[in-house]
């Protein structure tokens, strides 16, 4: 039997400091989480050497599904920073910043969208979305800002930017696969 103060303490609402404090520690572990994913990157076939595929897309996914867009963009953010930090990134600040800012494309549309609409058809609405906008996003930026960048040539950017367009979106493809099969199990140790 219940006391009526015990009661009380688990019918009242966690202090703001404490929830602020548990969506920062989530954020982190995420963050880590998707860091470490980057290492398991691979080339997918039929695309170049540089382009590298990693589900590290996974769990800033399934930070913006939990706890909703900011929280995605942090994710990416603790990931990318983490990333640059590590030495890793053989493209220096360039291939963190295209790596962010698709990212960023990608976890707050679908998270956005998944916000609206809380179902598994909201999902899926919300994966599709976002990877048309990191494949919209990433064809302009690649295009007049990445892509120079690297020094490409005038007369090579159509070609690369259309491939870049195809490999970002089997990445959006296979991270939003990989995310819907895990969100669900994953979802229930993000509101603990």
């Amino acid at each position: 039997m219940l006391s009526a103060r015990s009661a009380r303490e688990q019918a009242a609402p966690r202090p703001k400091a404490t929830s602020a404090l548990r969506v920062l520690i989530r954020v982190a572990m995420l963050g880590a989480v998707a860091f470490v994913l980057m290492y398991a990157e691979f080339i997918l076939p039929g695309f170049p050497t540089f382009l590298q595929y990693d589900p590290s897309d996974v769990p800033t996914l399934i930070g913006g599904f939990a706890m909703g867009p900011v929280a995605g963009a942090l994710v990416a953010g603790v990931k990318a920073t983490l990333f640059f930090l590590s030495g890793k990134d053989e493209a220096g600040a360039i291939g963190t910043a295209a790596n962010l800012t698709t990212s960023l494309a990608f976890v707050i549309t679908a998270s956005l969208v998944y916000a609206r609409l809380h179902t598994k058809r909201g999902a899926l609405l919300g994966l599709g979305a976002g990877v048309a906008s990191m494949v919209a996003v990433m064809a302009v930026l690649n295009y007049y800002a990445f892509l120079p960048a690297y020094g490409v040539p005038a007369e090579g950017l159509i070609p690369l930017v259309k491939t870049t367009v195809l490999f970002n979106l089997v990445k959006g493809l296979l991270n939003s696969g990989l995310t819907f099969l895990v969100y669900k199990k994953m979802s229930p140790l993000l509101h603990l």
